[in-house]
């Protein structure tokens, strides 16, 4: 993913809200004023309002991780954790089958995602935002629209995705219920392995540079089931060797709010190692 950095749970809802609505995963919020509508009148809802608000735990890649000779119980622990995580994403696919009723369409979703990626990669290079704005979140929307204020004026930029190293694939999968609302939507976490180049032009010396970057991103979706219609909501990062499984919910409402905030600035430098 163009970037400013290097080269680039079944869950419930804060305790404020656990009383009142029973979520699959919090992974978003809505937010409702006023009195709570009746079960059989749908809520408004806008999906774009949803984010990142917990932890996610992302197997790190097996060359990341120590000797098992040198460090047996981190490898050990992080194996079993993989292991883990497949089970889950597992059960999670069986819970949005059983109690939607739908047919995960994981094919034309992963089709989507990777053309949603590669389009606000180059709508940020081109300043032009807005013309995603539909397929992102507006936590996303917020952080890109800073960080294309920050870019130098006199200089011109392309992005390019020149090949995906591995074929693409989900690394998280959470059935997510919206309070008020059918079981519709999922959210899904791809693994990108890219090779890009980032194009620039300075406008005043007329100078070319080209960088080519080994990029890897793990990219937030939102999918509606019933639709297709899929946005993108935020990024995460590679769990460390050594990382536990977070907890499946967040009690702090402003810490979930700060985490969506957070995710959603896809061009972020990676947490210190």
């Amino acid at each position: 993913m163009l970037s400013t950095r290097p080269l680039l749970t079944a869950q419930r809802l804060p305790r404020c809200f656990a009383s009142t609505h029973r979520l699959l995963s919090t992974s978003g919020y809505v937010f409702q004023a006023g009195k709570e509508k009746k079960a059989s009148k749908p809520v408004d809802f806008n999906p774009r309002h949803l984010g990142i608000s917990t932890d996610v735990y992302i197997p790190p890649s097996f060359n990341h991780l120590p000797s098992i000779f040198k460090h047996p119980i981190i490898f050990c622990n992080a194996l079993v954790r993989r292991v883990y995580t497949l089970g889950l994403n597992t059960v999670q696919i069986a819970l949005f089958r059983y109690q939607s009723g739908m047919k995960p369409n994981f094919l034309t979703w992963k089709n989507k995602a990777i053309e949603m990626y590669a389009q606000v990669n180059q709508a940020f290079a081109k300043r032009k935002i807005a013309s995603v704005r539909p397929q992102i979140s507006l936590w996303v929307e917020e952080a890109l629209t800073a960080r294309s204020k920050q870019l130098p004026k006199n200089v011109e930029l392309e992005w390019q995705l020149l090949e995906f190293k591995h074929v693409p694939k989900i690394v998280s999968v959470q059935a997510m219920m919206i309070p008020g609302r059918p079981l519709e939507h999922i959210q899904l976490i791809y693994k990108f392995d890219t090779k890009q180049r980032l194009i620039k032009l300075n406008k005043k010396t007329n100078k070319v540079e080209k960088l080519d970057r080994d990029v890897v991103d793990y990219v937030a979706f939102l999918c509606d089931a019933s639709s297709d219609d899929m946005i993108l909501i935020g990024s995460v990062f590679e769990s460390k060797p050594d990382s536990k499984l977070p907890k499946n919910y967040e009690d702090d409402m402003q810490a979930a709010i700060a985490k969506m905030k957070s995710s959603g600035d896809l061009y972020r430098l990676p947490p210190t190692q």
